[in-house]
């Protein structure tokens, strides 16, 4: 049984991690990956947006999301020229604000090779270059995000998860 469940496991996986072309009319290449943890069954998705790149943790069913983080921004925030208040109306979409902006938020041309999964009992981490920049801690539902300057509604500031 073991084995059956690997395989399905590996088409759900197939099937998500197709190319995707043509999400955005500003990109063609935008990234979408998704991996599953063998031992947990768990499968997490990462998927990137008009402005930044979040994280979603599926319900063990694959039903629902248990748990989402934002992983950092593909636009310089400092540089969009947009009507904020419509775009935070909007919550398919999710654009930094001024007071939620550090150094890390915004990541100059990211791509699917730079982001690197690490499955652990209790948690995941999202590593983009070899530095860890999210964690999901599935056992309290919170994520720390390297790329939010202050605790929001999106996440606890990266450092916070030492002192969890």
């Amino acid at each position: 049984m073991p084995q059956v469940k690997a395989i399905i496991l590996s088409i759900f996986d197939g099937l998500f991690t197709s190319d995707i072309k043509g999400i955005s009319a500003n990109t063609t290449d935008q990234i979408f990956i998704t991996d599953t943890d063998i031992s947990s069954g768990r499968t997490i998705m990462i998927e990137e947006d008009t402005y930044s790149i979040w994280v979603y943790l599926l319900s063990q069913d694959r039903e629902s999301v248990d748990l989402e983080g934002f992983l950092c921004s593909v636009v310089d925030p400092q540089t969009i020229k947009v009507n904020t208040q419509k775009v935070i109306n909007d919550k398919s979409v999710f654009l930094l604000t001024n007071d939620l902006v550090n150094k890390h938020s915004y990541i100059k041309k990211l791509g699917k090779k730079d982001i690197t999964i690490q499955w652990h009992t209790n948690k995941v981490i999202i590593l983009v270059k070899n530095t860890p920049y999210l964690i999901m801690d599935i056992h309290t539902k919170t994520c720390y995000s390297k790329a939010l300057a202050r605790d929001c509604k999106y996440g606890k500031k990266f450092e916070k998860f030492s002192k969890a």
